[in-house]
């Protein structure tokens, strides 16, 4: 690839030839990198020591701060378990977004090729028979033969060749960091809809669970309504307990059905329904670093992909420009013909001849300079949008970073509030028992501890699902690279 090291060079002449317009935005973009630059380097301090030393003394730092360092490249294997690992493998292997980028991987890198096949000459070798009769009589038939090679070639006397076979190699360097991309997509899809699986699953225990607890409730309530404890409402009360944890139940298993099937879909499974769940999710990992802001533009593979075709596109300015120059072609044949083919192969025949055509265009309408300016839009506008993409990709890596603090603190709360919670159901329900308290306490008190524990489910998922945001955000590591390939 020549991509790196002209990648100065082709920028410049591309900013160089869409006149001011281009100029300011690339300025804006060189300025939105150091203005951005030093907005977050590493994740700040833990934050669970505020809200949960009470509840986990010895509570383990999520986030460690580390300037500087980088997050781990294989994170897949830090998340969580080894069936989230061969999950991801078997999705890299299997998933129709990375096979359909490693296809049009496969014809960025014909067509780098065929764009490059114009810098030599071409060749071609041609044949030809005849027979020709007069009259009825063969005297005076005659045969003709002939074969030989053709030969075209045109010198780039501008550059506009090279120009051509270096954008074709700059797009299937793009094409390869789509493919990059498409593979880091996939695996966090995969760790993602893993995530939601086991969480679905869990709910879907916790509301089984609350089920059996709100039947027991409902015999406890009977059989005092027997004794004449209780009245007819707090029995009807418990029984409508019971039917609103069953309904709560069939949503809890129709999410989860759902989660599967939308996992069998990213691993191309669908229809086996042979995915189970992991029977709790995994603890979070500590978070080594996120470097620094400039590392993103060499670690995501959507923003090398946008940088090499804005590259790419400058040179297709270029070419549009030099389409205006003229143009030396050299042609050249060598023919071998003869009566007979004893006699084709007499090289006393040969005939070459050499010829040379020098052609400028002089009046096509104005095509010639409207493609030169439709190319120089096209070039503005993909600066704009790669200064976008550049501000989006700050975005969500800051927001991730924010993430961690706030889930963390949310993560704490929810611990607290399921504790006291909890507490407070086992004391209602030996109140209820002996007569001290009402259905509705006991229900309310049920209600809290089951939303609790609900809540606090969902907030260790979301706090596993921002980290891999996280890493997505900032590159994904191993998952977000690809070793150079020779075209």
């Amino acid at each position: 690839m020549r991509f790196n090291s002209n990648r100065a060079r082709l920028l410049q002449t591309a900013l160089l030839i869409t006149g001011t317009a281009g100029l300011s935005a690339c300025a804006n973009l060189n300025a939105l990198k150091g203005d951005i630059k030093d907005k977050f380097t590493a994740p700040p301090a833990p934050v669970e020591a505020q809200i949960a030393a009470s509840v986990t003394p010895a509570a383990p730092r999520w986030v460690e701060t580390a300037p500087g360092r980088l997050p781990t490249t294989d994170w897949v294997d830090r998340l969580g378990s080894e069936p989230l690992s061969a999950l991801v493998s078997e999705a890299l292997a299997a998933n129709t977004s990375v096979n359909g980028a490693r296809a049009r991987l496969d014809a960025a890198r014909a067509s780098a090729i065929a764009a490059g096949s114009d810098l030599r000459p071409s060749v071609s070798l041609g044949g030809r028979a005849s027979h020709s009769e007069f009259g009825n009589s063969r005297i005076g038939d005659s045969n003709s033969l002939s074969i030989g090679p053709s030969v075209s070639w045109e010198p780039d006397l501008w550059g506009r060749i090279r120009d051509g076979a270096d954008a074709g190699q700059i797009e299937a360097e793009a094409s390869r960091a789509d493919y990059a991309a498409a593979r880091l997509s996939v695996a966090g899809q995969t760790a993602q809809s893993w995530f939601d699986l086991i969480e679905a699953k869990l709910l879907l225990d916790l509301a089984q669970k609350n089920t059996a607890t709100q039947e027991r409730a409902l015999r406890l309530t009977r059989r005092r309504f027997e004794s004449g404890l209780v009245g007819a409402a707090d029995v009807r009360l418990a029984r409508s307990s019971v039917a609103s944890a069953k309904a709560g139940a069939a949503s809890r298993e129709q999410a989860r059905a759902a989660a599967a099937r939308r996992l069998e879909i990213i691993l191309r499974r669908y229809p086996a329904s042979a995915i189970s769940a992991a029977t709790d999710l995994p603890p979070l990992p500590s978070l080594e670093g996120a470097g620094v802001p400039g590392d993103i533009f060499a670690r995501r593979p959507d923003l090398i992909a946008a940088e090499q075709r804005l590259a790419g596109q400058g040179l297709r300015v270029d070419i549009a420009r030099k389409n205006i120059l003229p143009r030396l072609t050299l042609t050249g044949d060598g023919t071998l013909s003869a009566s007979d083919i004893s006699r084709l192969f007499d090289f006393d025949a040969l005939v070459a001849s050499l010829a040379a055509s020098l052609a400028a265009p002089i009046y096509q309408g104005g095509a010639l300079r409207a493609e030169v300016e439709r190319n120089e839009a096209v070039l503005r506008g993909q600066i704009e949008t790669y200064a976008g993409d550049v501000l989006q990709a700050y975005l969500e890596v800051e927001n991730a970073l924010d993430a961690e603090q706030q889930l963390a603190r949310r993560e704490a709360a929810l611990r607290v509030s399921l504790e006291e919670a909890v507490q407070a159901e086992a004391r209602l329900a030996d109140r209820y028992a002996e007569g001290l308290a009402s259905i509705l306490q006991l229900l309310d008190a049920q209600s809290r501890a089951i939303n609790a524990e609900s809540s606090l489910i969902s907030a260790r998922k979301e706090r596993l699902a921002n980290r891999v945001r996280l890493h997505l955000a900032l590159g994904g590591g191993q998952f977000g690279y690809l070793p150079p390939e020779p075209i």
